[in-house]
């Protein structure tokens, strides 16, 4: 149930990052990918104005990224120790 309400949350901070980046498109689960491998800093294509607003919602798409990933491996865990009971 927290993976849920975090993978909520995770959607609104994906959708700020969407809105802000001069890229548009991006891909979730690469965004994920590449702010794990390079950590969360701000790119120069970002306008002056929107660095705080996306630096913001990039640390809080990492956090609840994290949650969502170690809710989802915590219930295949459960699920996986229940059947083999």
């Amino acid at each position: 149930m927290l993976a849920v309400g975090l993978s909520a949350h995770a959607a609104t901070a994906y959708t700020t990052i969407d809105r802000i980046s001069p890229d548009g498109g991006l891909n979730p689960v690469l965004l994920f990918e590449d702010l794990g491998v390079n950590g969360t800093r701000v790119p120069a294509s970002i306008d002056a104005n929107n660095r705080a607003a996306y630096a913001r919602a990039v640390s809080q798409y990492v956090l609840d990224g994290t949650g969502v990933c170690l809710g989802v491996a915590l219930a295949f865990a459960g699920l996986f120790i229940r059947i083999n009971r």
